[in-house]
């Protein structure tokens, strides 16, 4: 099963994070949206992305509820037909809850930084270390952290459905 290094943390400043991210990928990024379903599952966390243009990915994954660059093991597998695909699962599983974001894209080396506006919670990046041994996406990880400002105090743990979720019970 493939691999990454994740980092998930709260953005204060969504403007600033956004130069600094530009800067390091010498782009202006990549708007993407995207619609999450997650489906209740045994184990890891079993969920459709739909990318509201006919197209998406299911996506199982597993990673510790830690902060900080933490390893997450994925499946994917793409689909054109996101639509009908979330009516099967969610008849044969259940729904656990929907994430909605629009995603700022930069590519910086093997590393893919996000920054998320996510409906119900605010702004969020994401780190993902790809294609290295995991020693070096660590030290990647930590390293581009310090070059974006991200502190320790607003890492975070868990998934945004989780965040979401978590809101939700405190209501």
């Amino acid at each position: 099963m493939p691999s990454n290094v994740e980092i998930k943390a709260i953005v204060s400043n969504h403007e600033e994070f956004a130069e600094r991210a530009a800067q390091l990928s010498q782009s202006e990024g990549a708007i993407i949206r995207q619609r999450d379903t997650f489906f209740n599952c045994s184990q890891g966390r079993l969920k459709l992305r739909d990318f509201m243009d006919g197209t998406g990915q299911l996506i199982f994954y597993e990673r510790p509820d830690t902060d900080g660059p933490k390893l997450s093991r994925y499946s994917i597998s793409p689909t054109t037909d996101p639509s009908s695909l979330r009516t099967v699962l969610s008849d044969a599983l259940g729904v656990k809850g929907e994430v909605r974001k629009k995603r700022l894209l930069f590519l910086v080396g093997q590393t893919r930084i996000h920054l998320d506006t996510v409906e119900d919670l605010g702004h969020y990046m994401e780190l993902e270390v790809y294609r290295l041994r995991q020693t070096l996406q660590l030290m990647v990880a930590h390293n581009l952290m310090k070059q974006l400002g991200v502190s320790e105090e607003n890492l975070v743990t868990g998934a945004y459905m989780d965040l979401i979720l978590k809101g939700s019970n405190e209501a």
